[in-house]
């Protein structure tokens, strides 16, 4: 074989691996399904005020973040309880070490139920069942997702993405109500 056919196969390699990479981090097929926040953010509820629609906006914020890589912004969205276990140096270096394998390709919500407590408590919960889509492989997961109002804003308790370590639960979503 002489050096051109080399070449050529060198090419052909390269080409290859670069395709490959990008595949596994593609994440242009972004059209989260979230019918069921949108519906219950049309109207304020007498139960629940407006619960309903700062929930579709700080779940959408929070998985537009995952998707969109800012590591930053998600560690913020996260419940007090687990900034508490988890430091947000920790979170950065083990998401920064995955993030050219990993990605939220999508998600759908499935359910949305909420829990309201007492006037005057912060204990105003949602719980959401989710799908996932995930890099790499167009991994797809189930997961129920835990979120709660912290000072007039919903963060997340459990993320819900099964690919990337950090977001397995570091312990049970119990809410800390301090």
């Amino acid at each position: 074989m002489n050096h051109y056919h080399l070449g050529i196969i060198g090419l052909i390699i390269a080409t290859l691996v670069r395709v490959s990479d990008a595949q596994e981090t593609n994440t242009n097929y972004w059209h989260p399904n979230t019918r069921l926040l949108d519906e219950g953010a049309k109207d304020t509820d007498p139960v629940t005020g407006d619960s309903s629609r700062t929930l579709a906006h700080d779940v959408k914020r929070f998985y537009q973040s995952l998707h969109d890589k800012h590591w930053d912004a998600t560690y913020q969205l996260r419940a007090k309880a687990f900034r508490e276990v988890v430091l947000e140096s920790d979170y950065i270096q083990d998401v920064k070490k995955a993030e050219k394998r990993w990605g939220l390709v999508n998600y759908e919500v499935l359910d949305v139920e909420f829990q309201n407590s007492p006037p005057g408590t912060n204990i105003d919960v949602a719980i959401l069942i989710c799908k996932f889509t995930e890099l790499p492989d167009y991994a797809v997961s189930y997961s129920t997702v835990f979120w709660h109002k912290e000072d007039g804003v919903w963060k997340c308790l459990s993320a819900g993405p099964q690919k990337l370590s950090i977001f397995r639960a570091t312990r049970p979503p119990i809410i800390d109500w301090r």
